[in-house]
């Protein structure tokens, strides 16, 4: 997949999660939470493609999601930390 195509479908996601999802965590563990729950998502997408139970589009979908909130999270600590 070229790299354009993987950070359009990104950009996408975060558009999308923004206005289905637009109250974000406010506090740096509630956000790395949020991260680390896509992330999950990925590994339990990984897995059962590897027991032939999913598919390469779901561990695409959940690495997809995994980057979208990766990507909150940066865009969003800036905002909420006020120390360093």
């Amino acid at each position: 997949m070229k790299i354009e195509t993987v950070l359009a479908q990104i950009f996408s996601e975060i558009d999308r999660a923004e206005k289905l999802h637009p109250d974000w965590p406010t506090d740096p563990i509630h956000q790395a939470a949020v991260v680390t729950e896509e992330a999950g998502e990925l590994l339990q997408a990984s897995l059962n493609r590897d027991e032939q139970k999913g598919t390469k589009r779901q561990m695409i979908i959940e690495a997809t999601h995994t980057a979208a909130t990766a990507i909150r999270f940066l865009k969003n600590i800036e905002e909420s930390e006020n120390h360093e």
